[in-house]
């Protein structure tokens, strides 16, 4: 007998046993249900799953509920199902196939849809679009109560929305004016100041020949954008209208190429993200404030930016990564990565001249046609983006200026940039969304141990655990380090390792140097921040080796100095601003172990390679 289960989220929740339908329970259990799916093979804390449910308002028996919902799916999925709830960390977490969520068929079908597209199979891209959307059974979590299930509901909305543009879209580039138009028409109508829905429908109709119908659309989703929104259309949505009232449209080539006529290179659809972590532990929060700045980006028509920071070894470029992943299917005209250098090894941060020179090449632009100034490049750049949805994933940013040429322009694309560095001025300039990750939390920091080594060999040592993640700071990147030297020497006993970072002989960061990988020596990676400092600011990070404590006071640290209180919290302003030291209140700071460790090592040597540095 078939012991699959299949869960459905694209419609009401619904749970399959044995091709019949289960029962997903009531509303709330639905939210729990929904907020373990939707998070499937990643622990869920009791605390998120009440929050999920009941936001703001939960009431004192919110525990108890949750649990005896979980007790109720683990009934509805059976003992001899191939899905199982299981107990983590005080928290829960549902094991289940890939393929039994509708949402992970819609997207990988979708996902084959992009590369039929790419090889410039039209036709093949339409069907697979078309099944996908016929997987829909109405609003996503219809009928699903609380704060989680709303914001879902939302994203999945999104994605819906642009699958459905992404199908009309083949269908136009085929010339099926028609049939596209009388569903544009549609569509149109439910999300009236969607543009790029708009200048699709333009498109179709201008195909059709029906070029007056096509001018009218124009100007009633202009007034609409004017009257509801108080902005104009968009540079793009112009640009189509001018080419209209000058003779200058052109159709799509696919549709506009002669009977006969050899067929026109397919469009060039770049995949340029690093892999994938396996898996990324904690950041959960952070990761749905990433997919709701897509969602509201997606629903206004605008660009996306969001700006990841924090401190050396906290894993920016891990979180980038695999949230872009994520978010691949968002961008099915191709995902852009560059690694811009800025806090790297090498001697100076990328030059935006040779970054876009790449990307306009992944692009399909030849050498030869290329402008020579950044400026130029840029324009380049944001032209071919426009009208067309791609993921551009910046690293190791320097500074806004490095980034001005490099950032798309139109709406439907994302930049996801990662610095060392805050930068205020892409936040104020560009609408940027901040986030700066921390140290992983206790938990997070076990459930990382436990995944690269093992559960059972974690849980035998949970005091030896717990020493490990005190000695490392809770920073992923020294956690990385322990366990991949402990998954070497599966027959060592955690304690005995923890032993061996406590060494009274051995500094707290040699037991995290690497001498043949740069990359997860952390040491290596405090220095490339420690190196962005001028020479006073660096001066005052040596000084603060001498704070006894974890936290401190400005006022500390000027009777330490000898110095004035204001020239002091001047000066921790700009070592925040490398997130070597973290402003936790009005005047009150604070900084990892690893880091305080590195600053008691630099006090001893005194000067910076440039020579020597101011005297606090």
């Amino acid at each position: 007998m078939d012991a699959r289960v299949r869960f459905s989220v694209l419609g009401p929740v619904q749970l399959h046993r044995q091709g019949v339908e289960a029962g997903a329970g009531q509303p709330r259990q639905c939210a729990v249900l929904a907020s373990l799916l939707l998070r499937a093979g990643r622990p869920v804390s009791l605390s998120k799953l009440v929050e999920d449910v009941w936001g703001d308002e939960a009431p004192p028996s919110a525990v108890g509920s949750v649990r005896t919902y979980v007790y109720r799916l683990r009934q509805a999925l059976g003992e001899q199902s191939d899905s199982s709830v299981s107990l983590v960390d005080g928290g829960y977490r549902l094991h289940m196939q890939p393929d039994a969520l509708d949402l992970n068929r819609f997207k990988e079908t979708t996902a084959r849809a992009r590369k039929a597209r790419g090889t410039g199979d039209l036709a093949s891209a339409a069907r697979l679009l078309r099944e996908g959307l016929d997987m829909w059974k109405g609003v996503a979590l219809a009928g699903v109560p609380g704060p989680f299930a709303e914001q879902q509901r939302h994203v999945l909305g999104e994605l819906r929305l642009a699958c459905a543009e992404e199908q009309l879209t083949c269908e136009v580039e085929r010339g099926r004016y028609t049939e596209a138009a009388a569903e544009l028409s549609a569509l149109l109508a439910e999300h009236p100041l969607r543009e790029r829905i708009c200048s699709l429908l333009i498109t179709a109709l201008y195909g059709a020949g029906r070029q007056s119908e096509a001018l009218t659309i124009y100007h009633t989703t202009s007034h609409l954008l004017r009257q509801r929104l108080g902005v104009s259309p968009s540079p793009e949505l112009q640009h189509v209208h001018e080419c209209i009232l000058s003779g200058r449209f052109r159709l799509p080539r696919s549709a506009d190429r002669p009977k006969g006529a050899p067929r026109t290179s397919p469009p060039h659809v770049p995949a340029q993200l690093p892999a994938a972590l396996p898996s990324l532990v904690g950041r959960e929060r952070e990761q749905e404030q990433v997919e709701r700045l897509v969602a509201d980006a997606e629903a206004t028509s605008s660009v996306a930016i969001c700006m990841v920071g924090g401190l050396a070894g906290v894993g920016k470029t891990a979180f980038a990564t695999t949230v872009a992943h994520r978010l691949a299917d968002r961008f099915p005209d191709g995902q852009l990565f560059a690694d811009l250098q800025g806090a790297g090894p090498e001697a100076e941060p990328r030059d935006p001249v040779h970054v876009l020179e790449d990307f306009l090449q992944s692009l399909g632009t030849r050498r030869e046609d290329m402008p020579e100034t950044a400026q130029a490049r840029g324009l380049m750049f944001r032209g071919l983006l426009a009208n067309r949805r791609v993921l551009v994933v910046l690293d190791n940013a320097w500074n806004t200026d490095q980034l001005r040429h490099l950032l798309p322009g139109g709406p439907g694309s994302m930049a996801l940039v990662t610095s060392r560095m805050q930068l205020p001025s892409l936040v104020a300039a560009y609408q940027a969304l901040p986030l700066t990750l921390m140290p992983l939390s206790q938990t997070d920091a076990r459930s990382l141990l436990a995944r690269r080594l093992g559960a059972a060999r974690t849980a035998a040592e949970p005091e030896a655990v717990d020493r490990i993640i005190r000695l490392t700071g809770q920073l992923p990147l020294a956690l990385a380090n322990v366990a991949a030297r402990a998954a070497y020497r599966p027959q060592l006993r955690l304690a005995s390792l923890a032993d061996e970072y406590e060494a009274p002989q051995r500094s707290t960061l040699d037991a995290f140097t690497s001498d043949d990988d740069q990359a997860l020596d952390v040491r290596e990676s405090i220095t490339r921040s420690y190196r962005l400092l001028d020479s006073e600011t660096a001066a005052l990070f040596r000084a603060l080796s001498a704070c006894p404590a974890p936290m401190f006071a400005a006022s500390q640290v000027a009777e330490l100095a000898g110095r004035p209180e204001r020239q002091v919290r001047q000066v921790l302003s700009r070592l925040t601003r490398t997130h070597l030291v973290s402003e936790i209140g009005p005047g009150r700071y604070s900084w990892n172990r690893l880091v305080a460790a590195y600053a008691v090592e630099q006090a001893g040597q005194g000067v910076l390679d440039q020579g020597e540095p101011a005297r606090w």
